[in-house]
């Protein structure tokens, strides 16, 4: 098992996951290790989940394939300061039509359903460019890291990968992955009785915890 160190530093804004404030929509705090892998698995192209019938990603498919990001978090949070959060940008109104995506439907044509196209106006806050996270890339030593990703709705968000030298294990992991995702219930309910400095769960499937800097429990899970 291969874990190399992932500077994750944000060159166009993104807006990959939302968290409803108002009437205003934001990202998170972090970027998700299931984001950064389909990410990764569209980068590499590899998996079938952009299939027209596929109304919504099968977390089942990730298994396939042996390699795994843990939770992209602040590089602040290498030092132990967890209060610092992105830099978002000023809040601006997207204007969309909703019910364009398959023959001016949202829903697939075997669906039926009537006219359901309208426009959709709301505010909504990007990722400034700049903003830099941490996350671990675990593989068998076959993946090649590429140079950028595209990330959030659409792909549009664009991320710069470097690989950063490391003394201590410093990992962010989803108890959503461990326990849903790779079915391993029993590390699972063991991480779930750790104390962690950071711990943090927005809504499914996203459930952070860490630091860990233990080897043996990331190849517990991801092994």
């Amino acid at each position: 098992m291969r874990i190399r160190k992932i500077r994750l530093t944000v060159i166009s804004p993104i807006n990959y996951y939302f968290i409803q404030g108002g009437r205003i929509e934001r990202p998170s705090s972090f970027i998700g290790d299931i984001a950064l892998k389909y990410s990764l698995m569209h980068q590499l192209g590899i998996g079938n989940f952009f299939d027209i019938s596929s109304f919504k990603p099968n977390y089942e498919e990730l298994v396939s394939y042996n390699f795994w990001f843990t939770v992209g978090v602040p590089i602040s949070f290498d030092y132990g300061d967890f209060s610092q959060t992105p830099v978002f940008m000023k809040p601006m109104i997207r204007n969309t039509m909703q019910g364009i995506d398959v023959t001016g439907s949202n829903t697939h044509p075997n669906i039926k359903v009537g006219s359901i196209m309208y426009k959709n106006y709301y505010m909504q806050e990007f990722m400034k460019p700049g903003n830099v996270f941490s996350a671990y890339l675990i593989d068998d030593g076959q993946i090649e890291m590429p140079n950028t990703l595209r990330v959030g709705t659409g792909k549009v968000g664009l991320l710069k990968l470097e690989e950063m030298p490391y003394d201590k294990l410093n990992a962010f992991i989803n108890l959503y992955t461990v326990k849903n995702i790779l079915k391993k219930n029993e590390i699972a309910q063991k991480l779930s009785l750790f104390e962690y400095g950071y711990t943090e769960h927005i809504a499914l499937p996203y459930y952070i915890m860490g630091p860990i800097s233990d080897y043996n429990i990331i190849k517990e899970i991801y092994g």
